[in-house]
């Protein structure tokens, strides 16, 4: 008999058992831990077909309760697609719940009809065939629906995956790449439960102003949970699937991680950071030094983000724990990476600006502020009165009309509307465009679709060097500005345009959000 290839194993659905890992969908526990479930890989089979299935499940988070959940070729959250740069995949996506959602192939750079939009909308019981030409460097990236207006709360069910990309360049340079050994993917993700063990979710005034205050950590789709790793250099995958809140990430026992990829890849040369700031919707790739065999956390600190600080933010929170104790696992940090384009030195002037705009800011940050929350704040020391005041606003909180939902929020003046196509981008064309808030000041990670873009400086300064690559979310807060560098490779017509819009997800849900055609 013959023996499957790693890709016919994968493709099969086997990886998981032949590896011995944990899957996704079968959270275990350790000592009254639960180790870290390992979304398995999928890849096409011999047809060049990916089959992806939203299917309703549960899965316990809390002792004893059964939280409903959506998931994706499982019951809570979805596989890790693996493709290589030159692939041509077929993706069958069915939709086997009860509500309309879409597909969206976050970071890919691909044609409009096929980027899975609000505009490439799934009914319930359909079946969506697009078909993806993967032309882009090795990146960890992402999928998850982006039906308009409840994208946030299909994500917050656990529709979202992993979309993994490799390419020959990153193969040679020898990074730690054993699935779930050493080479660790790390879903951030927080979630705040009703009495039955539902996730909570509502579309209210604190909402559309703060986006989702969750109060429970889930990374992987489990509760700080333990990971058990090879000894030796460890590759991270973090991305933030969160809704809302950005992370502040460090590991406890001050070691340093070297951040070698972006959202849109490799950097040019590993860059030493201490604490990593990420933020909705980002993703990077860190490397860390686990030779000595001693286990660490990966934490996140108090951020500067309004409401996001709240018990138990308030103070340094483990998130995961690494116990590198397996076997010597292959790969180690590289001296460089890979040749990075320059930037262009004769960029034409800014030919496109990005207003994120909040328009009922001053009702929703007056809610918050006449509950003591902007005093807490400021003296920087949790008062559980306040506390109290906030978490009501949050939970009780009356749901917006959709109207009102729909017309919170708006880009360049403008709430997101349908068939709008507010503006047009030439193809094959290097652009200038600036992205900024106005007076604003709350956090707005922006996501581009159909490209990865550079980003020539925040605030008026170059990017750190972790931001220096490829990027498809810039980040921006307190009035500031994110210029970018930024080509479409790929059309978008008026039928299937890109959109651009806050990853903040209750930001996106109530308006802020546009769309725009590439030719």
């Amino acid at each position: 008999m013959k023996g499957l290839s790693r890709r016919e194993l994968l493709s099969g659905g086997a990886a998981i058992a032949a590896a011995g890992l944990l899957s996704i969908d079968r959270p275990s526990r350790a000592a009254g831990r639960p180790m870290l479930p390992i979304p398995p890989e999928l890849v096409a089979d011999a047809t060049g077909t990916i089959a992806l299935r939203a299917q309703p499940g549960e899965r316990q988070f809390l002792p004893g309760v059964a939280t409903p959940t959506y998931g994706i070729n499982g019951p809570f959250l979805g596989p890790a697609i693996r493709v290589r740069r030159g692939d041509t995949v077929s993706l069958k996506v069915t939709n086997g719940i009860k509500e309309d959602i879409t597909m969206h192939w976050h970071g890919l750079k691909i044609p409009g009809d096929v980027d899975g939009s609000p505009y490439n909308v799934i009914k319930p019981g359909l079946t969506w065939e697009p078909t993806l030409n993967i032309d882009q460097p090795a990146a960890t990236c992402w999928f998850h629906p982006h039906f308009y207006p409840t994208t946030a709360e299909l994500v917050i069910m656990g529709l979202a995956g992993l979309f993994l990309i490799d390419d020959e360049e990153t193969d040679a340079l020898g990074l730690p790449s054993s699935w779930g050994v050493n080479d660790i993917p790390l879903i951030l993700q927080d979630r705040r439960f009703n009495e039955d063990g539902s996730f909570f979710h509502r579309f209210n005034m604190v909402a559309i102003t703060t986006g989702y205050v969750g109060d429970t950590m889930l990374v992987n789709g489990a509760h700080y949970p333990e990971a058990r790793t090879a000894r030796g250099w460890l590759r991270l995958r973090l991305l933030n699937g969160s809704n809302a809140r950005g992370y502040r990430l460090a590991l406890s026992d001050k070691r340093s991680m070297y951040a070698v990829a972006s959202d849109g890849g490799l950097l040019s040369e590993p860059v030493e950071i201490k604490e990593l700031l990420l933020y909705g919707g980002e993703r990077y790739e860190v490397l860390v030094d686990a030779r000595d065999g001693r286990h660490f956390d990966l934490v996140t600190r108090p951020v500067d983000q309004m409401a996001m600080n709240l018990p138990p933010f308030d103070g340094e929170l483990g998130l995961v724990t690494v116990r590198p104790d397996g076997a010597e696992g292959a790969g180690a940090l590289p001296d460089t990476l890979v040749d990075l384009p320059p930037l262009v030195s004769d960029l034409p002037p800014v030919s496109q600006n990005l207003v994120m705009e909040m328009r009922l800011d001053d009702e929703g940050m007056g809610l918050l502020k006449s509950a003591g929350l902007m005093k807490m704040t400021m003296a920087k020391k949790t008062d559980p009165a306040v506390v109290k005041a906030v978490t009501k606003l949050i939970t009780d909180g009356p749901a917006l009309p959709l109207e009102q939902q729909l017309s919170a929020n708006a880009v360049n003046g403008a709430p997101f509307k349908f068939g709008a196509a507010s503006f047009a981008a030439p193809l094959d064309t290097e652009l200038r465009w600036l992205i900024s808030e106005g007076s604003d000041q709350m956090q707005h990670p922006v996501h581009i679709h159909g490209c990865q873009f550079r980003i020539l400086s925040l605030d008026g300064k170059a990017p750190p060097a972790h931001m220096a690559g490829w990027k498809d979310v810039a980040p921006i807060e307190k009035g500031g500005t994110a210029e970018i560098q930024v080509r479409f490779e790929h059309p978008a017509s008026k039928d299937h345009p890109f959109m651009a819009h806050c990853h903040n997800l209750e930001h996106e849900d109530s308006g802020m959000m546009t769309d725009f055609t590439v030719s």
